[in-house]
């Protein structure tokens, strides 16, 4: 076998973490071409093919990809632990998280910013992707540490509990449904849903009416979370969430106003979670630390 290189094997690790070697050739701050001669010496190094090339999707991983991309991780994982050994109390590296989407924007930002600040030699990356994708992307290496809801329910994950909450709903300010702070399944289900199509969260929405022998009239599917919330200020229809945000207006200033569901929907959890069976880098054990640490600050406001 051919020897390869920890450059070659970061440059296919941004490759195959973002889906382009555009992207990957950004988040190194090199040029493409770069990108790819490092990919074509690997494969070559490593006598087969690790991705599929092509112009509409971009870059996608063979089996025997997926299979070198989880050896690739631990080895760079071990080396970025085994270049701080002479630097215990300075961490420094690349620490890559994955995050719910509608988590993101209240969870990451603040913790983004006092992990910065604690420990300036570190670089963060994120992705948001749905639950499942954020277990697959665990598993394969390619992240770090997971944020998302109910984490726990997942064998391949250690967790760490944030905080508990229960899924509202959300109506334009004085909206007749929302006059008492709360409101029933039932007289939801006549209006239009706008149903946050993401998993878990459109199937923990609709399984929660099916469970109460009802069937919601979906007005409009999107995984927008922001979009979502715009709509519901603007009237057009209504929707169920797990997140609040602090300020209760939409993008355009519109007043939103969240309501509990009676019957109360099941405790939902949100989690920080790690490869089950692997020890976490520093870098890793110091990001969930601090998160536990702030998870009050971090959990929505009551209803």
């Amino acid at each position: 076998m051919h020897k390869f290189t920890l450059r070659q094997l970061e440059y296919f690790r941004a490759v195959a973490l973002h889906g382009s070697i555009s992207a990957a050739a950004e988040i190194e701050m090199v040029s493409r071409s770069s990108i790819s001669a490092a990919l074509d010496d690997l494969e070559r190094a490593m006598g087969s093919t690790l991705a599929i090339r092509t112009k509409a999707q971009g870059v996608v991983l063979t089996a025997n990809g997926h299979d070198v991309l989880r050896r690739v991780q631990a080895i760079l994982r071990e080396t970025n632990e085994l270049a701080q050994l002479g630097n215990e109390t300075e961490l420094q590296g690349t620490l890559t998280i994955g995050c719910f989407p509608s988590l993101a924007p209240t969870v990451i930002p603040r913790l983004w910013q006092e992990f910065a600040q604690l420990h300036p030699n570190v670089t963060l990356d994120v992705v948001t992707a749905g639950r499942a994708e954020l277990v697959r992307l665990a598993e394969q290496g390619m992240i770090d540490l997971a944020i998302a809801y109910n984490l726990h329910s997942f064998d391949q994950l250690e967790t760490a509990a944030l905080y508990d909450t229960v899924m509202h709903a959300i109506v334009a300010a004085g909206h007749s449904l929302a006059a008492d702070g709360m409101v029933r399944a039932e007289d939801l289900a006549g209006e239009p849903l706008l149903l946050m199509d993401l998993s878990p969260s459109s199937e923990d929405i609709l399984g929660y009416f099916s469970a109460l022998g009802l069937t919601p009239k979906i007005g409009l599917r999107t995984s927008q979370f922001e979009f979502i919330r715009s709509l519901v200020a603007r009237r057009i229809g209504y929707s169920m969430f797990i997140q609040r945000p602090k300020a209760d207006t939409s993008y355009e200033g519109l007043p939103i106003q969240a309501v509990r569901i009676l019957p109360e929907p099941p405790l939902e959890r949100a989690c920080i979670g790690w490869l089950s069976g692997q020890r976490p880098t520093r870098r890793a054990a110091a990001f969930v630390d601090l998160a536990v640490s702030r998870a009050e600050e971090l959990k929505p406001l009551a209803l």
